[in-house]
């Protein structure tokens, strides 16, 4: 029988003088570590008899080297590419990724925690963008959290905001420029902590460049195209329209700018349309679309390497981050139509 001590990465890092960091580097891509600093890590391993295998170190530690990534479908390339840089991060550390959609669901989110708290995940991060906080009561406590687009700093958890505030002055100022004072919004589902944001950035865009904001100009609707649709044709039938609409996806956009083409509308020259994460084809539409977008894939290597470091150290201060949008002008502003 082998009376040797069971040791976790983070003892190995204290023997070695490295960080938990540059331990499991060394185990896992020993490429990325100088010779001299893996030969020291690995007689350390070697004394104690630490087994790098995924399944036997949960055995021993309660650790499984699995991330669990939640996020609201798979059919949406943002999410695809945020999954990406969170995937190829992890590579990095020796950590494996499981993905999991929510299908904008907080009971099936629930159930899904239920099911990654028996495998001993040792971090999930949350990307659904519910207004509901994720059910972080299902989830063990040795587990380790990430919100992204929901604020967790009143359960001390890492956080990654979006800050819609830049695209949208930005966004603003060039429609105001090119004539624009009735400005209508198709926020998504205003119930989504996502939605309220956009709804707040806009408003506070409107405010600083001094326009007006009828209640009636800002609709809320599902994520489809048929919902922007529908939101577009309620827009459209205003005693005044708006002369530019904002959709909160590019496949609202879509939706919107096939309903105003069908009232007979031309784009850009009858009213302008934008729309948000320059989703494939966006730049196919005819007209090209303008959108608003963020890098999803660099956003998800920082949510990783933030969720490795808690993991990897533990105790530490809550991170709290925003990120920017930015535009993507293509053909879809125009200058306002005269009145």
């Amino acid at each position: 029988m082998n009376s040797k001590k069971k040791i976790t990465i983070v003892e190995i890092a204290k023997m070695t003088g490295y960080n938990a960091s540059t331990v499991s580097r060394a185990l896992n891509h020993p490429d990325m570590v100088k010779q001299e600093t893996r030969d020291r890590i690995m007689k350390v391993i070697k004394k104690f008899d630490y087994s790098p295998n995924v399944f036997a170190r949960g055995l021993q530690t309660q650790k499984s080297n699995l991330v669990a990534l939640i996020v609201p479908n798979f059919t949406n390339l943002s999410f695809s590419n945020l999954a990406r840089g969170v995937q190829d991060t992890l590579r990095k550390y020796g950590y494996t990724m499981l993905i999991f959609s929510s299908h904008e669901n907080a009971e099936w989110e629930r159930l899904i925690c239920t099911e990654i708290s028996k495998l001993h995940i040792d971090g999930v991060i949350f990307a659904s963008g519910s207004s509901v906080t994720p059910p972080i009561e299902d989830i063990t406590v040795e587990t380790e959290r990430l919100f992204i687009d929901r604020d967790g700093r009143a359960f001390d958890i890492d956080t990654l905001m979006p800050d819609f505030n830049t695209g949208f002055d930005e966004l603003i100022a060039i429609l105001k420029n090119n004539g624009h004072k009735r400005i209508g919004l198709i926020c998504g589902d205003a119930n989504s902590h996502t939605g309220m944001e956009i709804i707040l950035s806009f408003q506070k865009a409107m405010q600083k460049h001094e326009l007006f904001v009828p209640l009636e100009y800002i609709q809320s609707c599902m994520w489809a195209a048929k919902d922007g649709w529908m939101s577009a044709e309620e827009l459209i039938s205003l005693e005044k329209p708006p002369t530019a609409i904002i959709a909160a996806t590019d496949t609202i956009a879509l939706g919107a700018m096939g309903c105003v083409q069908k009232m007979g509308l031309r784009v850009p020259q009858d009213i302008s349309i934008i729309g948000f994460n320059n989703e494939p084809g966006s730049e196919s539409l005819n007209p090209p679309l303008t959108t608003l977008l963020y890098d999803a894939y660099k956003l998800g290597t920082e949510a990783a390497e933030i969720l490795v470091k808690r993991i990897l150290e533990g105790e530490r201060e809550v991170v709290f981050k925003k990120y920017e949008f930015h535009i993507l002008e293509r053909e879809s502003i125009g200058m306002a139509p005269k009145e």
